[in-house]
Protein backbone atom coordinates (compact mmCIF):
# COMPACT_ATOMS: atom_id res chain seq x y z
CA UNK A 1 0.00 0.00 0.00
CA UNK A 2 1.46 3.40 -1.06
CA UNK A 3 1.99 6.18 1.31
CA UNK A 4 -0.96 8.01 -0.74
CA UNK A 5 -3.20 5.22 -0.35
CA UNK A 6 -2.92 4.64 3.24
CA UNK A 7 -3.43 8.76 3.67
CA UNK A 8 -6.79 8.13 2.05
CA UNK A 9 -8.15 4.95 4.15
CA UNK A 10 -6.58 7.12 6.96
CA UNK A 11 -8.54 10.62 6.48
CA UNK A 12 -11.92 8.09 5.02
CA UNK A 13 -11.70 6.70 8.59
CA UNK A 14 -12.26 9.95 10.06
CA UNK A 15 -7.90 10.68 10.74
CA UNK A 16 -8.11 14.07 10.66
CA UNK A 17 -4.08 14.16 11.01
CA UNK A 18 -3.55 12.01 8.06
CA UNK A 19 -5.65 14.07 6.02
CA UNK A 20 -3.73 17.24 6.94
CA UNK A 21 -0.83 15.36 5.85
CA UNK A 22 -2.56 14.93 2.38
CA UNK A 23 -3.49 18.32 2.21
CA UNK A 24 0.35 19.72 2.55
CA UNK A 25 1.50 17.26 -0.39
CA UNK A 26 -0.82 18.49 -2.56
CA UNK A 27 -1.66 22.06 -1.62
CA UNK A 28 0.97 23.76 -3.52
CA UNK A 29 -0.11 22.22 -6.77
CA UNK A 30 -4.12 22.94 -6.12
CA UNK A 31 -3.11 26.75 -5.33
CA UNK A 32 -0.99 27.28 -8.21
CA UNK A 33 -3.99 25.61 -10.53
CA UNK A 34 -6.50 28.02 -8.69
CA UNK A 35 -4.31 30.89 -9.14
CA UNK A 36 -3.30 30.29 -12.93
CA UNK A 37 -7.41 30.88 -13.29
CA UNK A 38 -8.73 33.26 -10.88
CA UNK A 39 -5.60 35.53 -11.13
CA UNK A 40 -5.82 36.76 -7.29
CA UNK A 41 -4.11 35.30 -4.46
CA UNK A 42 -5.95 36.10 -2.05
CA UNK A 43 -9.29 34.61 -3.77
CA UNK A 44 -6.99 31.58 -4.93
CA UNK A 45 -6.13 30.87 -1.54
CA UNK A 46 -10.12 30.45 -0.82
CA UNK A 47 -10.26 28.15 -3.83
CA UNK A 48 -8.37 25.80 -2.56
CA UNK A 49 -9.36 25.83 1.37
CA UNK A 50 -13.14 25.42 -0.11
CA UNK A 51 -11.57 22.70 -2.71
CA UNK A 52 -10.14 20.61 -0.17
CA UNK A 53 -13.21 20.97 2.01
CA UNK A 54 -15.15 19.68 -0.96
CA UNK A 55 -12.20 16.43 -0.49
CA UNK A 56 -12.92 15.89 2.77
CA UNK A 57 -16.86 15.86 2.78
CA UNK A 58 -16.71 13.59 -0.62
CA UNK A 59 -13.64 11.68 0.30
CA UNK A 60 -16.06 8.42 0.94
CA UNK A 61 -16.92 8.79 -2.72
CA UNK A 62 -13.62 8.86 -4.49
CA UNK A 63 -13.02 5.72 -6.31
CA UNK A 64 -9.54 4.42 -5.61
CA UNK A 65 -9.06 3.15 -9.69
CA UNK A 66 -8.83 6.86 -11.05
CA UNK A 67 -6.03 8.93 -9.76
CA UNK A 68 -6.55 11.06 -6.56
CA UNK A 69 -4.90 14.12 -7.91
CA UNK A 70 -7.04 14.13 -11.59
CA UNK A 71 -9.71 14.02 -8.92
CA UNK A 72 -8.55 16.33 -6.50
CA UNK A 73 -7.87 18.44 -9.58
CA UNK A 74 -11.17 18.38 -10.80
CA UNK A 75 -12.15 19.67 -7.89
CA UNK A 76 -10.21 22.47 -7.84
CA UNK A 77 -10.58 23.72 -11.09
CA UNK A 78 -14.39 23.37 -10.91
CA UNK A 79 -14.11 25.32 -7.19
CA UNK A 80 -12.27 28.10 -9.14
CA UNK A 81 -14.90 28.48 -12.21
CA UNK A 82 -17.53 28.38 -9.50
CA UNK A 83 -15.78 31.43 -7.89
CA UNK A 84 -14.97 33.04 -11.25
CA UNK A 85 -18.89 32.88 -11.85
CA UNK A 86 -19.53 33.79 -8.81
CA UNK A 87 -17.72 36.79 -8.76
CA UNK A 88 -18.90 37.57 -12.34
CA UNK A 89 -15.56 39.53 -13.00
CA UNK A 90 -13.10 38.51 -16.05
CA UNK A 91 -9.84 37.93 -15.27
CA UNK A 92 -7.57 40.94 -14.94
CA UNK A 93 -4.83 41.52 -17.35
CA UNK A 94 -2.66 43.78 -15.07
CA UNK A 95 -1.96 41.13 -12.82
CA UNK A 96 1.29 39.04 -13.77
CA UNK A 97 1.15 35.54 -13.02
CA UNK A 98 4.27 35.09 -10.48
CA UNK A 99 5.29 32.37 -12.64
CA UNK A 100 5.28 34.32 -15.36
CA UNK A 101 7.15 37.52 -13.74
CA UNK A 102 10.96 37.82 -13.12
CA UNK A 103 13.32 39.77 -11.86
CA UNK A 104 15.55 41.47 -14.04
CA UNK A 105 19.34 41.06 -12.56
CA UNK A 106 22.19 43.37 -12.91
CA UNK A 107 23.92 40.97 -15.48
CA UNK A 108 20.74 40.80 -17.91
CA UNK A 109 20.33 43.31 -20.36
CA UNK A 110 17.71 45.64 -19.48
CA UNK A 111 16.62 45.45 -23.55
CA UNK A 112 16.34 41.62 -23.32
CA UNK A 113 14.44 41.70 -19.98
CA UNK A 114 12.05 44.49 -21.25
CA UNK A 115 11.44 42.01 -24.13
CA UNK A 116 10.67 39.19 -22.37
CA UNK A 117 8.79 41.07 -20.37
CA UNK A 118 6.52 42.49 -22.80
CA UNK A 119 6.15 39.04 -24.54
CA UNK A 120 4.75 37.60 -21.41
CA UNK A 121 2.23 40.20 -20.86
CA UNK A 122 1.22 39.93 -24.70
CA UNK A 123 0.92 36.12 -23.76
CA UNK A 124 -1.40 36.70 -20.21
CA UNK A 125 -3.58 38.20 -22.21
CA UNK A 126 -3.88 36.45 -25.15
CA UNK A 127 -4.81 33.86 -22.56
CA UNK A 128 -7.35 35.54 -20.72
CA UNK A 129 -8.72 36.51 -24.26
CA UNK A 130 -9.61 32.89 -24.62
CA UNK A 131 -12.53 31.28 -24.19
CA UNK A 132 -12.99 29.32 -20.97
CA UNK A 133 -12.50 25.70 -21.96
CA UNK A 134 -9.46 26.99 -24.62
CA UNK A 135 -8.01 28.62 -21.41
CA UNK A 136 -8.34 25.89 -19.39
CA UNK A 137 -7.06 23.20 -21.81
CA UNK A 138 -3.87 25.79 -22.30
CA UNK A 139 -3.41 26.24 -18.48
CA UNK A 140 -3.14 22.43 -17.31
CA UNK A 141 -1.53 21.06 -20.15
CA UNK A 142 0.97 23.89 -21.43
CA UNK A 143 1.74 25.97 -17.89
CA UNK A 144 1.12 22.83 -15.26
CA UNK A 145 2.59 20.35 -17.56
CA UNK A 146 -0.67 17.63 -17.19
CA UNK A 147 -0.75 15.20 -19.69
CA UNK A 148 -3.30 15.29 -22.07
CA UNK A 149 -5.49 12.62 -20.24
CA UNK A 150 -4.85 14.09 -16.90
CA UNK A 151 -6.17 17.31 -18.49
CA UNK A 152 -9.07 15.33 -19.99
CA UNK A 153 -9.99 13.67 -16.71
CA UNK A 154 -10.34 17.19 -14.78
CA UNK A 155 -12.14 18.74 -17.60
CA UNK A 156 -14.22 15.42 -18.07
CA UNK A 157 -14.05 15.76 -21.79
CA UNK A 158 -12.37 13.04 -24.55
CA UNK A 159 -8.85 13.34 -25.45
CA UNK A 160 -9.89 14.60 -28.81
CA UNK A 161 -11.51 17.96 -27.51
CA UNK A 162 -8.44 18.68 -25.28
CA UNK A 163 -6.46 18.20 -28.10
CA UNK A 164 -9.02 20.47 -30.16
CA UNK A 165 -9.04 23.12 -27.41
CA UNK A 166 -5.26 23.13 -27.05
CA UNK A 167 -4.75 23.36 -31.17
CA UNK A 168 -6.82 26.74 -31.27
CA UNK A 169 -5.96 28.13 -28.12
CA UNK A 170 -1.56 27.79 -29.33
CA UNK A 171 -3.06 29.19 -32.44
CA UNK A 172 -4.49 32.22 -30.54
CA UNK A 173 -1.74 33.25 -28.78
CA UNK A 174 0.77 32.42 -31.71
CA UNK A 175 -1.08 35.13 -33.61
CA UNK A 176 -1.85 37.79 -30.86
CA UNK A 177 2.13 37.47 -30.47
CA UNK A 178 2.68 37.59 -34.28
CA UNK A 179 0.02 41.07 -34.55
CA UNK A 180 2.27 42.61 -31.04
CA UNK A 181 5.53 42.34 -33.74
CA UNK A 182 3.91 43.96 -36.25
CA UNK A 183 3.36 46.87 -33.60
Amino acid sequence: MTELSLLIRLSREGDSEAFRCLVEQHQSYAYQIAYRIIRSQEDAGDVVQEAFIKVWKNLQRYKIRNRFTTWLYRIVVNTALDKLRQNKRRLQTTSMDANMTEIADAEKNPETVYIQQETRLIIQIAIDRLPEKQRMVFILRDLQELSIEEAAGILKCSHQNVKSHLYHARRAIRKMLIESEGE
